[in-house]
């Protein structure tokens, strides 16, 4: 038997998907890292083949896709995934992060001999998301269900998550999420009754359309009501922030500075703390590590190749990487609530992306842990 990883998506011959799998292979772009691994017997035919992808810089690898004829050679390609994400395997011209977990997303239900495969090769199945964004719909169409293999523990904590469903309500989602960790519990089990809830929280946290971390932690302290559970901003600057794109427009920018000068004066009124300086990884870190969610304000560039400020809620910490929940799924590039909502970031990866701004600046907030919350439950 044989392995082979080349860089890209290409289905070898010999091997055929369905409509829907095809369209999975051609749909990774190559910002994403996709790597094709093959499996071929001792007769050198192919007998199995898998398609995965990443985000630059981050410690997980994903498989899109497995073809495979047998539970047998599906085990095999999957053992040959696990071991190339682990770093076991350095085939010439890949150079990815070695991978703290591997996901399998399971577009079609597996058969039993393909379940035990994955529970033999050490996946487990992720409890179901909250219902948000396409993939997260389980029994439809464009839903996924989720195995994960972590190379030592799975996260201790749980983030129940919950993809945005629009372009501008990240920060919403990051502050909802907090509080339903810290058991202040937001979201439903229907759909539309959490784009609801999204959309509320995002009209009380905005600076239209972007939520600024002082007015989030407002907002969210507003709907705790209890100075106990109330969120803390650690800022760079003093200055208005996220309001680049309203340089060349002062009425516009004017309104946006008016709006944060009543979010501050709202925070200095609520007890909301707000220090003016600039949080390091290894504080983010060791916040986190302790118990404590913190939303951290971030560049996407360098993870999906869209230069857009953007929330994300780190909840963990494992081999030294932040995981990370993130309410954007990239649907357009093959990604699915897999890629998000337990992504590992080393510490060189969040420090680089966690800045936006020209001079740059660093904002995060710092929600209640869970056992203040549990507390006030």
């Amino acid at each position: 038997m044989t392995i082979e990883h080349t860089p890209g998506a290409r289905l070898p011959e010999g091997l055929s998907a369905s409509a829907a799998g095809a369209a999975r292979w051609a749909s990774v772009r190559e910002f994403w890292m996709p790597v094709t691994t093959v499996v071929r017997d001792d007769d050198g035919v192919v007998i199995g083949a898998a398609l995965t992808m990443a985000r630059p810089g981050t410690a997980y690898r994903k498989i899109v896709d497995v073809v495979a004829e047998t539970a047998d050679a599906f085990a095999e390609v999957v053992r040959a995934v696990v071991s190339l994400a682990a770093g076991d395997t350095r085939p010439e011209g890949i150079d990815i992060h070695p991978a703290v977990v591997v996901h399998v997303e399971e577009h079609e239900s597996l058969d039993d001999a393909r379940t035990h495969a994955l529970h033999d090769l050490g996946f487990e199945r992720q409890a179901g998301p909250v219902p948000s964004v396409p993939s997260t719909l389980i029994d439809t169409p464009a839903g996924v269900r989720v195995w994960s293999r972590w190379a030592t523990r799975a996260p201790g904590r749980v983030i129940p998550y919950y993809g945005q469903t629009t372009e501008v309500t990240c920060g919403a989602v990051t502050a909802l999420g907090a509080m339903h960790a810290s058991g202040h519990g937001a979201f439903a089990a229907d759909r539309d009754d959490n784009h609801s809830i999204e959309l509320a929280f995002w009209r009380q946290a905005t600076n239209l359309p972007a939520c600024e971390p002082v007015g989030l932690a407002v907002a969210t302290r507003e709907a705790l009501r209890d100075a106990a559970t109330s969120p803390r901003v650690v800022i760079s600057t003093d200055q208005p922030v996220l309001l680049e794109e309203y340089r060349d427009r002062p009425g516009e920018r004017a309104l946006r500075e008016d709006l944060q000068a009543e979010g501050r004066r709202r925070a200095q009124l609520l007890g909301v703390p707000v220090e003016h300086r600039w949080a390091t990884v290894d504080e983010i870190a060791e916040r986190v590590a302790a118990g404590t969610p913190v939303g951290i304000l971030i560049d996407l560039t360098a993870l999906i190749d869209d230069p857009s400020p953007h929330w994300i809620l780190a909840y963990d910490v494992i081999d030294g990487n932040i995981i990370v929940s993130d309410p954007w799924v990239d649907a357009e590039n093959a990604e699915t609530w897999a890629d998000t909502f337990a992504l590992p970031l080393p510490p060189a990866t969040l420090d680089l992306v966690a800045r936006w701004g020209e001079p740059a600046y660093r904002g995060v907030v710092v929600f209640a842990p869970r056992e203040a919350g549990a507390a006030q439950a």
